[in-house]
């Protein structure tokens, strides 16, 4: 081997922002002038460089170089330990190369940015800054923060009250600032406060921020509402004075125009009325005799329920009782000499039980309908069913299961469904045998 090189010092310690240098001896045992480029490999590289970066050294005799570290003072350079190694490349003979190694030891710095947003804030009830705090060093930063106010007239609370930033990071303290007394009215009134950061290793940081508290009920609230109450009467009086009065008149004469004639019919019926009655009593209050000598016809009475044509209303129950899976039947029969128009079916399912319901005529079903879609249902006939003497009308019930029991009923185990016939019924003539 022709070239020998070493470091003078295996390690170098320096300052983010300083700079340090280690030399480099080059010696050259070949028979020949030999030059040499030299070059830094490693994470240092960045920071470091050798001078000169090419030596000529003659054969015998050592050449010297200067290896120079400049690490910025930021927090991308962490603190700590950096190995690094020299490259010694010689141009005639590039076989003979050496790398010497070496230590760079990075030394910690700190460095504290801190900012109060907003510097000042307004609320009645007090309001919340935020302070930033960045970490421009390269080691985590422990920072406790705090708050005062010169004339403890304020309550300062810092959530969190202590924190650890990491380099090149930056965290977020919320301050919550709030007066100690409400101001009712008056003229706004400044509180300034500070807020304190007290780094491990670095001198403290002061914020000065200021918070304004507002009174609650702010200025001018008395003449609003003064304005407001005249306009409130102002309005009152309009309404009670003015405009009520046009409403009530105007009312009346819609309500006029609307029964004006419906009072003249009234009228009119009740002459025509009159008349009639005059009519039929002579004027005297005796009955008078028709022309002829004939007497005079009589009203017929018309027995109590009993429409004017001669039908009678008839309602009509039937009830049905079936077991589980059985099936029971309720009929009535139309009785002889009667005729009845059926206009109105009310079905009852009052336990909830689960099955089927069938309403027939004559053998005819007219209705269907499952237990378990109804608890009350009614039907009302626009074409009514008539129904002539001898007519069945059956109500068929198919038990399924059985509902709830009914409140006073015996058993659990059986159907019950009702059936509520409406309509009228009328005589029928007998024909002559």
């Amino acid at each position: 081997m022709s070239t020998v090189a070493a470091l003078e010092q295996p390690a170098v310690e320096v300052l983010p922002g300083a700079e340090a240098v280690c030399g480099l001896r080059i010696r050259n045992d070949g028979p020949i002038v030999e030059s040499y480029a030299i070059e830094v490999l490693g994470d240092v590289a960045e920071f470091a460089s050798a001078e000169p970066s090419t030596l000529s050294v003659f054969p015998g005799t050592d050449g010297y170089a200067l290896v120079r570290f400049t690490p910025p003072r930021t927090s991308r350079v962490p603190a700590g330990d950096l190995p690094y190694a020299v490259r010694v490349m010689p141009v005639e003979r590039p076989d003979d190369q050496v790398v010497p190694e070496g230590l760079v030891r990075i030394l910690p710095f700190t460095e504290t940015g801190a900012e109060l947003t907003p510097r000042t804030s307004k609320g009645w009830r007090g309001a919340r800054h935020e302070v930033a705090i960045d970490n421009r060093g390269n080691v985590p930063l422990q920072v406790g923060v705090g708050g005062s106010d010169p004339d403890n007239r304020l309550a300062i609370a810092t959530r969190p009250a202590a924190l650890t930033v990491a380099p090149g990071q930056a965290a977020f303290v919320t301050v919550a600032v709030r007066p100690r007394r409400l101001l009712w009215r008056g003229q706004p009134v400044t509180y300034p406060f500070q807020v304190l950061l007290a780094p491990e290793a670095d001198p403290p940081v002061t914020l000065d921020g200021a918070t304004v508290q507002t009174p609650l009920v702010p200025r001018g609230a008395g003449r609003v509402l003064a304005a407001l109450l005249i306009l409130l009467l102002l309005g009152a009086g309009l309404w009670w004075g003015v405009l009520r009065p046009a409403v009530r008149s105007a009312a009346r004469e819609a309500t006029a125009e609307q029964i004006a004639p419906v009072q003249q019919k009234a009228v009119e019926a009740s002459a025509a009325a009159e008349k009639a009655v005059q009519a039929a009593s002579g004027g005297g209050g005796a009955a008078t005799q028709p022309t002829g000598g004939a007497p005079a016809p009589t009203p017929t009475a018309v027995p109590p329920g009993t429409v004017p044509d001669g039908t009678t209303p008839v309602t009509r129950r039937l009830t049905t009782s079936s077991g589980g899976g059985g099936t029971d039947t309720s009929r009535y029969t139309v009785p002889a000499g009667r005729t009845i128009t059926l206009t109105d079916i009310f079905f009852q399912n009052p336990q909830g039980d689960d099955g089927r319901l069938d309403l027939l005529v004559d053998g005819q079903t007219l209705f269907t309908q499952s237990l378990a879609n109804f608890r009350d249902l009614d039907y009302h006939l626009v074409s009514p069913i008539e129904m002539k003497a001898g007519a069945v009308v059956s109500l068929r019930v198919t038990c399924g299961a059985p509902g709830r029991t009914l409140a006073g009923a015996t058993g659990g185990t059986r159907c019950r469904e009702f059936a509520l016939l409406g309509g009228f019924q009328r005589r029928t003539p007998t024909p002559n045998p």
